[in-house]
């Protein structure tokens, strides 16, 4: 894929094999302010086009207000700034939302958690992860501002030692400087990835 394109103007690129028929070597979605749309092996549409048609998988509703829209990167440094969000899975018709610490590989959002427990449930099923900042309450219009990163995928459990020692050192290195590190921890901790379909995010700020 050669892609040139404003990075504030890039909203997400679907792989081929996500798409249904396309002839390109992907599907790139942008603001609808963008004005470039011709890109080598692309199909470009604006975020207020028919899209989701050509889509192999489901993805939410548009927001409303586009102009609200926080481009790729602006979604991947709002998950690198806040390193908590929430996880939310469905199993047997039950809903489960669980507050959960995240970190981020080379583009690829990773969890830790015990053995047991009833997130695993989630383990080869679509999920969803919500990121928040929290930009406080403005109280002269009665609105709490913030900007928010939703990212769609399927949880996965990682097997292989080697990305789960690379992920297990990058959080203690990111969020638990002082806790030692040891191999058991490779064997004893479970690594998830979200295996990302679609990222969204938007910024509420007034």
């Amino acid at each position: 894929m050669d892609c040139i394109l404003n990075k504030d103007d890039l909203l997400y690129v679907f792989k081929k094999e996500q798409c249904i028929d396309l002839k390109e070597e992907a599907l790139v979605i942008v603001k609808d302010s963008c004005e470039e749309l011709n890109l080598k092996n692309c199909l470009v549409k604006r975020y207020s086009d028919d899209f989701e048609s050509l889509l192999k998988i489901k993805i939410p509703s548009k927001i409303r207000k586009p102009r609200k829209l926080l481009s790729y990167q602006q979604c991947y440094d709002v998950m690198k700034r806040i390193d908590y969000g929430v996880l939310s899975i469905s199993y047997d018709d039950f809903p489960y939302a669980v507050g959960i610490n995240h970190i981020i590989i080379n583009g690829r959002i990773f969890f830790h958690c015990a053995k047991v427990g009833f997130k695993l449930n989630g383990v080869n099923k679509k999920a969803n992860f919500l990121v928040t900042e929290d930009l406080g309450i403005n109280l002269d219009v009665g609105t709490h501002n913030h900007r928010s990163v939703s990212v769609f995928g399927t949880l996965k459990e990682v097997t292989d030692n080697e990305i789960k020692r690379e992920a297990l050192l990058t959080l203690i290195h990111d969020l638990a400087p002082k806790h030692p590190f040891h191999d058991k921890m490779v064997i004893n901790t479970n690594i998830l990835e979200l295996d990302i379909d679609y990222i969204i995010g938007k910024a509420h700020i007034y």
